[in-house]
């Protein structure tokens, strides 16, 4: 994808805007960071673009700027913390006739990566702050380790990276909406797919269980535990077909029909899939007959 942008730099003279290079070595192992930067910006401030390969992380200080993102649009206010792919078309700007000032980086790596796919998952790319101190301290602390050319020095930025995205999935993961109690009937569906795993459950048969719509039950359990019913149900039973092969001696075939699954060539599919050794292998690893003498 081309790289397109543009963007109006109506901002303070002291603001500040810092290029770096990471290593190669940083490169191929760490998270790295390629610009920093904080802005006092006035309107009509804006950045606009695509096509650049490198992730985003912007924290508002002051003032109240917006963010159009996967075609939704974000207010931003004083603690507002956001993580944006900019492959992907943004749009980002200061309200009308305001300031809005911002810490930001642009970063990149396999974990700041799988962080942007968390906190998408968890819809949690723009969150608000409980301690904005905290955060910026952490950013802050990021801008004399810059361009010292030597890996110490982009480890330590590398860690920092991470602490900051870390912090974000919690709070991503702790939202208001998200804390309220969880509802009884996700408790007795964590209780019935723990102690009943080897029964063959449906969505049908555990909504009417509980006497739920089935879409909402669904989205509920996942918003509470962070997995499916489906999923859950998958845990319990490789959990039980462990604890079997480390004790027991019983054939794969009795275990996979013991914990639900009839068909044993799909159980040992999905336990090399999830253990990443057949059930087999993972009896002899285990097996206090493996000990010698």
């Amino acid at each position: 994808m081309k790289l397109w942008q543009q963007y109006r730099d109506n901002w303070s003279e002291d603001s500040i805007w810092i290029t770096d290079s990471p290593s190669i070595k940083a490169k191929e192992h760490l998270n790295t960071l390629h610009e920093f930067g904080y802005f006092k910006t006035y309107a009509p401030y804006f950045t606009e673009r695509s096509g650049l390969d490198l992730y985003l992380i912007v924290l508002t200080l002051e003032g109240e700027g917006f963010l159009q993102y996967k075609d939704k649009t974000y207010t931003l206010h004083k603690g507002s913390l956001f993580l944006i792919h900019c492959r992907e078309y943004q749009r980002y700007w200061t309200a009308e006739k305001g300031t809005w000032n911002f810490l930001w980086m642009h970063v990149n790596g396999s974990v700041v990566s799988s962080y942007f796919n968390l906190l998408k998952e968890a819809e949690g790319l723009v969150v608000k702050v409980k301690s904005l101190d905290f955060f910026e301290q952490i950013m802050w602390s990021i801008r004399p380790l810059l361009n010292q050319h030597q890996f110490y020095y982009e480890v330590e930025i590398s860690q920092r990276i991470q602490h900051i995205l870390g912090e974000q999935l919690k709070l991503s993961l702790h939202q208001p909406e998200n804390t309220e109690v969880m509802p009884t009937y996700v408790i007795e569906l964590q209780e019935v797919l723990t102690t009943d795993f080897e029964r063959k459950w449906t969505l049908d048969q555990l909504a009417k269980r509980v006497a739920v719509n089935k879409y909402q039950m669904a989205k509920q359990f996942k918003k509470y535990t962070g997995l499916s019913p489906n999923e859950f149900l998958i845990v319990q039973r490789m959990n039980a077909a462990k604890y079997k092969l480390r004790i027991g001696n019983d054939a794969i075939s009795q275990i996979s029909r013991d914990v639900g699954i009839e068909d044993v060539s799909h159980f040992i599919e999905l336990f090399k899939k999830r253990e990443g050794i057949t059930p087999l292998n993972y009896r002899k690893i285990w097996s206090l007959n493996l000990i010698e003498e």
